[in-house]
């Protein structure tokens, strides 16, 4: 997999393009009025499936593998997240600033701040559109999953951020 990728969510659309270079290699949707998402990055489908009232959690399934749950996000108040996959792998999402200019997948507890940094993100806003860059730190066979998965977390945030502001 390349070592960087660009992101691109354009004003009002509830989906993000992944691009190579000027090649689209993958991309998230969200269906209107639905917490759920369907993504997918370089032959990798994975479905977040949102649940909770007040409270969210997330399942992610594998949709190559029959809808099979390979992993649950948790959300920490004001803190970020935390990826637990079946695997026993445990990475946590935490934003770098307050703006989420910057937002990283960190393998391992970030309360340790010992963690190895596997993806960073960055964002950069543009007149009608949200775009960054994806750099891959760290190669894992399961980079793929976690780049969609810091995507996710960021804008499942953004739209809470959203929610409360009105």
């Amino acid at each position: 997999m390349e070592k960087q990728l660009h992101w691109v969510k354009e004003a009002f659309s509830r989906s993000v393009v992944i691009m190579d270079g000027d090649r689209v290699v993958g991309g998230m949707h969200r269906d209107l009025l639905v917490r759920d998402v369907d993504a997918h990055l370089n032959g990798v489908h994975i479905f977040f499936d949102v649940e909770g009232f007040l409270v969210h959690s997330v399942n992610i399934h594998d949709k190559n593998a029959n809808n099979k749950i390979i992993g649950r996000i948790n959300f920490e108040w004001l803190k970020g997240a935390v990826v637990e996959l079946e695997t026993g792998e445990k990475y946590t999402w935490q934003r770098e600033n307050f703006m989420m200019h910057e937002w990283s997948i960190v393998a391992g507890n970030a309360e340790s701040k010992t963690g190895q940094e596997i993806v960073h993100f960055d964002r950069t806003r543009k007149f009608l559109a949200d775009e960054g860059t994806i750099e891959l730190v760290t190669n894992l066979p399961n980079a793929e999953m976690l780049i969609l998965t810091g995507l996710f977390v960021r804008n499942y945030f953004l739209r809470k951020r959203k929610i409360a502001a009105t």
